[in-house]
């Protein structure tokens, strides 16, 4: 409980919960030009007031692209921080996009020449539901909403914020925008639920969440990867699909890769590389619009690699060992 707390947490809290309001107000009270101004004005400040989130990016950058120079590396550092102010302000638009119709976002054709929605409902007309594999690249929050419009049913696992004022909000406007909030601490029932009322679950898998993981290779290096989504959809036979909503000459273009059969790869291990590589070739294809200031690499801390018991995780959602 809140109160439970000492109280200079309360207080931190309360202030965290009003600035988030605050800063979700005046961008809404902006149009769109000087809204992302805004937005892209604090990235650049969160660059300069976040010493260690910036070397962890430089570290990540090195891994990834040790053929570049520090300089080149530096500069995308820098447009990763201003996208991240494009992806703040349409995450906190989210509502009047949806309002006007989505008009910037564009569904661009796949390998086989048809759009992410086509594809999706075609996957999802198989009677199994659908696990979109995605991750923190581009505007994820955007991409939920749209797909939810075009959609029958959408749902997304997600974290919870520490901050349960805050964590309602975020929680609140998925619900407004037409996506079912599924917290990782719920267990799995509620993502097998909403896979068997025919439902595109999102999963983003690019980050360490510090759950029951296999080291996996993610933009050719060993990285945490959770394999109970890999072993849900091998189960339950649901197909997998990756795709990411990435800014473009100042439009939201959607893109995805080809659909992953589950039952394709031999266990459970082999379909979440097969995920990490197909999110990683649309990461390559944008590297300025996905968060490098996270340790994806496990370069700080060792990861978590066994269960504590009969368990493991999708996104931290728990369930059942098995291929």
């Amino acid at each position: 409980m809140d109160e439970r707390l000492p109280r200079w947490r309360r207080l931190r809290r309360r202030f965290w919960y009003h600035l988030t309001r605050a800063v979700l107000g005046a961008v809404h009270a902006l149009p769109d030009r000087p809204g992302r101004g805004l937005c892209r004005a604090l990235a650049g400040a969160g660059l300069r007031l976040r010493p260690r989130e910036c070397e962890r990016a430089r570290r990540n950058l090195a891994l990834v692209y040790p053929e570049r120079s520090p300089a080149w590396r530096e500069q995308l550092l820098r447009r990763a921080a201003a996208a991240l102010g494009e992806t703040l302000h349409a995450t906190l638009v989210a509502d009047r996009q949806a309002a006007r119709g989505f008009p910037e976002v564009v569904d661009t054709p796949g390998p086989d020449g048809r759009g992410t929605l086509a594809v999706l409902r075609d996957l999802l007309a198989e009677g199994r539901g659908a696990l979109l594999v995605t991750g923190h690249l581009g505007c994820w929050e955007l991409l939920g909403a749209w797909l939810a419009r075009g959609l029958p049913r959408s749902a997304v696992i997600t974290g919870t914020v520490r901050n349960p004022a805050v964590d309602r909000l975020l929680q609140d406007r998925r619900r407004a925008l037409g996506v079912q909030p599924l917290p990782r601490d719920r267990g799995a029932r509620p993502v097998l639920r909403e896979l068997d009322r025919g439902a595109a679950v999102g999963v983003l898998i690019d980050q360490n969440t510090r759950v029951a993981s296999a080291s996996l290779p993610f933009l050719g290096h060993p990285a945490p990867t959770p394999l109970a989504a890999a072993r849900i959809a091998r189960r339950r036979r649901v197909p997998l699909l990756a795709a990411a909503m990435v800014r473009e000459k100042g439009r939201w273009v959607v893109h995805h890769q080809a659909p992953i059969d589950p039952l394709a790869a031999a266990d459970a291990e082999e379909l979440a590389v097969r995920c990490n590589a197909a999110l990683g070739e649309l990461v390559l294809r944008n590297p300025e619009q996905w968060v490098w200031f996270h340790d994806r690499w496990d370069l700080e801390r060792r990861s978590t690699t066994a269960a504590p018991d009969d368990r493991e995780t999708v996104d931290g959602t728990a369930v059942e060992k098995g291929r």
